[in-house]
């Protein structure tokens, strides 16, 4: 390892063994919950997903800072266990849409629907 900082975001425990360095630790400031869920982005996705609101809220929670190419993949893996609707192929649009328009998942339509099975 090579510089001054060391990546250790969300573990609870970090043991580091230093031979001959100065070790310094500051607290960290941890937020006590995660940023709110928009209700009106919760809404206009509760029918994409068979009106499982809990479904929807677990699904914003895991594609907070993921790629896009694996929000695709988690999209794929969701219509398979039937968690999110293929009905008229709402996934490939208004899914892309919705998702789009709220910044989770920023590459094209295009790169979606080649994505998205």
């Amino acid at each position: 390892m090579q510089g001054s900082y060391i990546d250790v975001h969300d573990n609870e425990n970090v043991y580091l063994n230093v031979d001959k360095a100065e070790v310094k630790v500051q607290d960290a400031i941890v937020p006590e919950t995660a940023p709110a869920i928009p209700e009106e982005l919760v809404e206009r996705l509760r029918p994409i997903f068979y009106n499982n609101e809990e479904d929807v809220r677990i699904f914003l929670k895991e594609t907070g800072g993921m790629r896009d190419s694996a929000i695709t993949d988690l999209v794929n893996r969701w219509v398979a266990d039937s968690r999110i609707s293929n009905y008229a192929n709402s996934r490939k649009g208004d899914l892309w849409a919705i998702l789009h328009e709220a910044g989770i998942y920023t590459s094209t339509r295009q790169n979606w629907n080649r994505r998205v099975k």
